[in-house]
């Protein structure tokens, strides 16, 4: 055994202990309420057992066995008995690889980088096996609606991550899987209460739809796309704004798996510049919105464009108007239909439009600009 095993080894307890402090002061549902549930000593030999293995094994090059990822297992499955939710697992197990690479990284020195890229390289491949057994552990040990809930949770994590699923038993679930993917993030105006996230994943979940919480104000959906009607992501879409009940922004973005973290990235970014609506229109992508995502990052443009904001709020439903006008692709007739006035009247806002902002909207400069002001405006960044 190297020299880096060996202090780590005389550490062990010190480490578990610290470890267990960090679980408790991070992690509400680990504080003082609920330490009669999962018991502090069991927690720091659960601790224990995790770094006296890891040293072992790795020191030896050998992988984890059975009894190990059962034992994993078992402790997820406490935990759900508890009643601890998954959010909180997912926190401690990133808060226990933190913690032991920290300890790897502190207990190091400038002779022992052989045992550290062998310690590392042993985390690197086992660790994912570990988290594997200890959150399907806990799955297993949750009522069954909570277990579905919670594997689409972890689904949609993992593809959006760039992780291999695989130690995910997706075969039960009912979901497809894809080598294409739309991700689609459902923005709204204001944090959802956590028992209401709660409601609606389980609601989606029933529906065998693949989504996850990434804030408590954002969703995302992915929507396997080999095969499917080109109709499906919109319908999924619209079904999830409904079972959250408020007016929603959406950003979608097709990709292909192994790559999603970058699609995931760009969705966000067009569903905080899409228009607000209770009904989303279309899967709102790159060529719907391309221009506002380049203003949204200028703040000095914003504020420019903000003027011709200020003196469309002037005019009687101007903007309802021009936005009206753009989606009929400046059709006199369709658009007066589409607002149920008279093709005069259409007449008389857009030349009060000229009036007021001194562009004609049907003008190249005019579509540019006016289309763009009337985006932020729906998407509520201007005003």
């Amino acid at each position: 055994m190297g020299a880096l095993f060996g202090v780590l080894r005389a550490q062990i307890e010190a480490n578990a202990q610290q470890a267990v402090e960090i679980f408790t002061s991070e992690v509400p549902e680990y504080e003082a309420s609920r330490r009669d549930v999962i018991d502090r000593d069991d927690m720091v030999d659960f601790a224990v057992f995790i770094r006296r293995r890891t040293l072992d094994l790795a020191a030896n090059g050998r992988p984890l066995e059975e009894n190990d990822l059962s034992t994993f297992a078992e402790a997820g499955r406490i935990r759900a008995e508890a009643a601890l939710t998954l959010a909180s697992q997912q926190r401690v197990v990133d808060l226990h690889t933190g913690r032991l690479l920290h300890e790897i990284r502190a207990a190091s020195g400038p002779n022992t980088i052989g045992d550290l890229l062998r310690l590392v390289g042993w985390l690197g491949a086992q660790g994912v096996r570990a988290r594997a057994a200890y959150l399907n552990g806990y799955l297993d040990g949750a009522d069954p609606p909570n277990a579905v809930a919670g594997r689409m949770e972890l689904l949609a994590q993992a593809l959006i991550a760039d992780e291999p699923v695989e130690w995910l038993p997706v075969d039960g679930l009912g979901v497809p899987m894809s080598d294409r993917y739309a991700v689609s993030v459902l923005r709204i105006p204001s944090p959802v209460p956590a028992s209401q996230r709660h409601g609606v994943s389980h609601a989606l979940a029933d529906r065998r739809l693949v989504t996850a919480w990434l804030a408590p104000d954002e969703l995302v959906i992915l929507t396997p796309l080999d095969g499917a009607s080109e109709d499906v992501p919109l319908e999924q879409v619209r079904s999830t704004v409904v079972a959250i009940g408020r007016a929603c922004q959406v950003g979608s973005v097709d990709g292909v798996i192994g790559h999603l973290a970058e699609s995931l990235s760009l969705a966000r970014g067009l569903s905080r510049v899409a228009p607000l609506e209770d009904k989303p229109a279309r899967r709102y992508a790159v060529a719907d919105l391309f221009a506002e995502l380049s203003v949204a990052g200028t703040p000095q443009i914003d504020t420019w464009l903000g003027g011709f904001a200020q003196r469309l709020a002037a005019g009687p439903s101007l903007v309802e108007t021009l936005y009206a006008y753009y989606c009929h692709d400046m059709g006199r007739l369709a658009t007066a239909s589409a607002l149920i006035i008279h093709p005069r009247t259409l007449d008389y806002r857009l030349q009060r439009v000229r009036d007021i902002t001194g562009l004609d909207p049907a003008s190249t400069a005019g579509v540019r600009i006016l289309s763009v002001v009337v985006a932020r405006i729906r998407a509520r960044e201007l005003f």
